[in-house]
């Protein structure tokens, strides 16, 4: 029975080869959408579970409270909190701490028998904890013992292979840093950074009891201050999180109370997140020690994925409904001789899944070939292994099950629920509500198309927004370049005036931050006669003379640093006056203060410029002063040039022959600026690529429905032209219903899409405003697509010969 239902449905689908290829053609594409979709959301789930005790460890992140509300929310913590939890409470069987060096200073690093050294990003400083709360895969050494020790360092395979190629790491030592600040650090372990996932991925780890950072980590006493540590603690195993969560208010006032009172904190709020969770659920968290993502982007996807889907489904839906005229005679023979409804189901069912799991075996090789494009759409590095994975196998076979039953079920009991009488005669054979239902269909599609088309626009304008917004600053033809070493350091000057001599450099400067990397220095502020206990905290940034000509940022009051200023004179932003209640009027009198245990500093304003964004626009500019710095981490580079291959070799010249040893590392400021917003960009990119996915299929769905109209018409639309009815009457005659059908469709999806994306655009403080224009141009776009899908079939039917179609009657 089997094998002749499956005979049969071959057979149906091969006799209808416009309707079959259409309804293979939008099952293929929704599959293959779907099934790209699935793969990357896919690749985002699983991270820090393979660790052994993965339930039970958690990071320690951060919430400062000023003045009733919170102010400032990372990830991580001050330096004594991990340790002191274990102390405390006897739940925690371990901690451990992280710090990220990439953020404060770039270290050369590089065997030290070789005079090569390179800027390795992804730097971390770590306990000897680390590898008995983390699980790591080691290639070479235990991780066990491989942090025990000062001086100790543990490599990523890549970053071994990098430094001593095919030779055995362990054991080597590797010169770390440059000048009188290098250090030579041992190899104590290698792991395989490819092996499972996690939100901590190093190329490098040093021993926190290394000198410098390490140990002013391990010395550092105050509970409020210095929240740049990433901490983590692994609870026993009969511990509760949620009991211990609810201690720590009362923890953070035992041991900080005094600390809080000195930095001006109205509270500290400690949260205990499970490592399992940090990827998908950190959003709002600033401060991320690795890329993140966001369940809110992949809901969006699958939810992507599951209309394309959808609308696949319905193109099969209406055109199996559409053409039961055609098959009513073969309905009405196989009942006379006895075929029951259930058996009828069965083989209509078994059509639909027949068709809908072939497209499932087809869309297979077609998404292995579009992976490279998929890879580079999302920004991820999906390979064969993904697809053939059983899980998603299990999936792609349930998706065609699913599609195939959704496609079929609501045909199938229309076409086994014909009358045989009725369909020998040939008579109408579907009741009136059919054609409504078909419409509602055509309908949701172009429901989902207009909101798709209005979610692009919206996107792509608030991307582009962020590109053009003035920052206060030009990005534009800037270079930034890390300086690194205290040598380069010294050097800034000779650099500097060798870099002027040459053509197409500007102006040159210095910072201790390049635009768009997150500013984690900061003090707390007062006024003079002010109490420390009230203090607001201030970012800090540390410039060279000429900063804000190289960066065209506007002074607007008072003067730039001059070569004879010290940290007591000090530039503020028009925010810093703003908290301060200061007027500009009277900035250049007016005088800021800092404390630092028993001593007091006060500064000086000799200038404020006007605010300019030095962090993503989803942040308010915050209040920030700048000081004179005489060894900074990177040197600017405004230029003026067409020829960019050769100014970059003419700096490198110069840099090599000012600073030796020293990698020439450079970076287009706005492409750097750019990244901040690499989530939004390949959002709208995604976004676009399966719009254009969901209107083919949606205009596939509409060619088809409009050609089974056009021929159900065929004799009428010939007595039409025979009385004289021209090309233009009868082509309104088919297109009138599908153009009412995209004006509901516009009515509805309007306010769902404008709902949708105000609520999306709410993550971002400086935003586009939605326009009215935006859905009337979605809607135009359908209407235009509808208009050209089913006009050009309808065109082709008014200029068919009356003849060949009235010659039967």
């Amino acid at each position: 029975m089997l094998k002749q239902h499956i005979k049969i449905a071959w057979r149906n689908l091969l006799k209808n080869k416009q309707q079959t290829i259409i309804n293979l053609l939008g099952l293929t594409v929704g599959t293959v959408s779907c099934l790209a979709i699935l793969l990357y959301v896919f690749s985002q789930f699983g991270y820090d579970e393979h660790h052994e005790h993965a339930d039970s460890v958690y990071r320690v992140e951060t919430i400062i409270e000023r003045d009733g509300k919170a102010s400032f929310n990372t990830a991580a913590a001050s330096p004594p909190i991990a340790f002191a939890l274990k102390e405390d409470f006897p739940e925690v069987q371990e901690a451990t701490r992280v710090v990220l060096t990439d953020v404060f200073y770039s270290n050369l690093i590089g065997a030290a028998d070789s005079e090569d050294a390179y800027y390795e990003p992804r730097v971390y400083m770590a306990d000897s904890t680390f590898f008995k709360v983390f699980n790591y895969k080691f290639i070479e050494g235990r991780q066990e013992t491989a942090l025990n020790e000062p001086n100790a360092l543990v490599l990523s395979s890549y970053l071994a292979n990098k430094l001593f190629g095919t030779q055995k790491a362990l054991g080597k030592a590797v010169t770390w840093g440059s000048g009188a600040n290098a250090q030579t650090l041992t190899v104590k372990g290698v792991f395989d950074e490819s092996y499972e996932k996690s939100h901590l991925d190093p190329n490098y780890i040093v021993s926190m009891s290394t000198p410098g950072m390490g140990t002013f980590v391990q010395n550092f006493q105050s509970f409020a201050t210095n929240n740049f540590v990433y901490s983590y603690v692994k609870l026993q195993s009969n511990s509760n999180a949620a009991g211990l969560q609810n201690k720590l208010p009362g923890f953070i006032q035992e041991r900080g109370a005094k600390d809080l009172k000195d930095a001006g904190m109205d509270n500290k709020i400690q949260i205990l997140q499970p490592v399992s969770d940090i990827h998908l659920y950190s959003a709002g968290r600033d401060n991320q020690i690795h890329e993140v993502s966001n369940i809110k982007y992949l809901y969006f996807l699958l939810t992507l994925a599951f209309f394309i889907q959808l609308v696949a489904c319905i193109n099969f839906i209406n055109l199996s409904t559409a053409r039961a005229s055609k098959r009513a005679k073969e309905i009405g023979v196989r009942k006379v001789v006895g075929a029951g409804k259930n058996s009828l189901m069965r083989q209509f069912l078994g059509e639909s899944l027949l068709l809908s799991l072939f497209g499932m075996l087809i869309s297979i090789p077609i998404t292995i070939l579009l992976l490279p494009l998929v890879n580079e759409l999302t920004n991820a590095s999906l390979g064969h292994g993904d697809l053939m994975n059983w899980s998603i196998g299990l999936i792609l076979l349930g998706l065609g099950v699913f599609t195939g039953l959704i496609s079929g079920i609501y045909p199938a009991i229309i076409l086994s629920s014909i009358k045989p009488i009725k369909a020998l005669k040939s008579a109408t054979i579907l009741q009136s509500g059919n054609g409504t239902f078909r419409k509602a269909l055509v309908v949701f599609q172009f429901v989902v198309s207009i909101s798709l088309v209005a979610t692009v626009i919206i996107v792509t304008q608030q991307f582009r927004f962020a590109q053009n917004k003035d920052l206060g600053f030009q990005k534009e033809n800037l270079l930034a370049l890390r300086i690194g070493t205290d040598e380069a350091s010294s050097k800034f000057e000779s650099l500097k005036t060798s870099f002027l001599n040459i053509p197409g450099v500007l102006n040159v400067s210095s910072g201790n931050y390049a635009p768009s990397e997150v500013i984690l220095n900061d003090n707390g502020l007062y006024l003079p006669g002010g109490n420390r206990e009230n203090n607001t905290v201030v970012k800090r940034q540390g410039i060279s003379e000429g900063y804000f000509e190289t960066m065209n940022i506007p002074l607007l009051k008072g003067r730039d640093f001059t070569v004879a200023d010290t940290t007591d004179q000090i530039i503020v932003n028009e925010a810093t006056l703003k908290i301060f209640d200061i007027k500009e009027e009277d900035a250049l009198s007016a005088r800021l203060v800092q404390s630092f245990g028993d001593e007091t500093f006060e500064m000086r304003i000799v200038g404020v410029v006007k605010d300019y964004h030095f962090a993503s626009l989803k942040n308010e500019i915050a209040p920030l002063f700048l000081y004179k710095e005489n060894e900074p981490n990177w040197l600017f580079v405004k230029t003026q040039t067409k020829d960019y291959q050769q100014l970059l070799s003419s700096l490198e010249q110069q840099w090599k022959a000012t600073v030796r040893n020293v990698p020439f590392d450079y970076r287009f400021v706005d492409k750097e600026v750019e990244k901040l917003y690499d989530e939004e960009k390949r959002l709208g990119q995604i976004s676009v690529v399966f719009t254009i996915l969901a209107i083919l299929i949606s205009c596939l769905g509409l060619f088809g429905l409009v050609s089974f109209v056009a021929e159900q018409k065929k004799k009428e639309i010939g007595i039409r032209k025979v009385l004289g009815a021209s090309i233009h009457s009868v082509v309104q005659l088919l297109t009138k219903d599908f153009i009412k059908l995209v004006g509901i469709a516009f009515l509805i999806a309007s306010p769902l899409a404008y709902y949708a994306m105000q609520h999306w655009l709410e993550d971002f403080t400086y935003r586009i405003e939605i326009q009215w224009w935006v859905f009337l141009l979605a809607g135009g776009f359908a209407l235009v697509i509808t208009f050209c899908t089913v006009g050009f079939q309808s065109l082709k039917s008014a200029l068919a010969n009356p003849v060949k179609s009235l010659r039967t009657e």
